[in-house]
């Protein structure tokens, strides 16, 4: 049973970090672009940038979750991504998936924003 919960402490400080840069880049998005992005290039975009900023502790998440490194912490795990030169590691994938994900959530948000501004 213990190791169902392998990793949670890293996924939540991973995620906290994730949702926190998230809603940074879309204010910074709204001062730089006069009128702002359409939601799908709002939405990809800064979920994108996002991701950039905290994937390699994503990669010490995945690594913790893998169970081939007990007795590890983040700091050594980060350590030895970065001496592999597996910091960013599956970021392509990662970010395509992000853009087409997060753009389309985006739009969806704002369309049922809309309709229940309306209601």
């Amino acid at each position: 049973m213990k190791e169902v919960f392998q990793g949670s402490g890293v996924t939540m400080l991973r995620n906290a970090f994730l949702f926190s840069s998230f809603v940074v880049y879309i204010d910074f998005s709204k001062q730089i672009v006069p009128g702002g992005l359409g939601p799908f290039l709002e939405g990809g975009v800064c979920a994108s940038l996002a991701w950039m900023t905290i994937w390699p502790l994503d990669v010490v998440k995945s690594q913790m979750q893998s169970g081939n490194y007990k007795g590890q912490g983040i700091g050594s795990l980060l350590k030895g991504i970065i001496r592999d030169g597996l910091l960013f590691r599956g970021l392509l994938p990662g970010l395509l998936r992000s853009t087409i994900a997060n753009g389309a959530g985006m739009v969806m948000y704002r369309k049922t924003e809309q309709y229940l501004n309306n209601q």
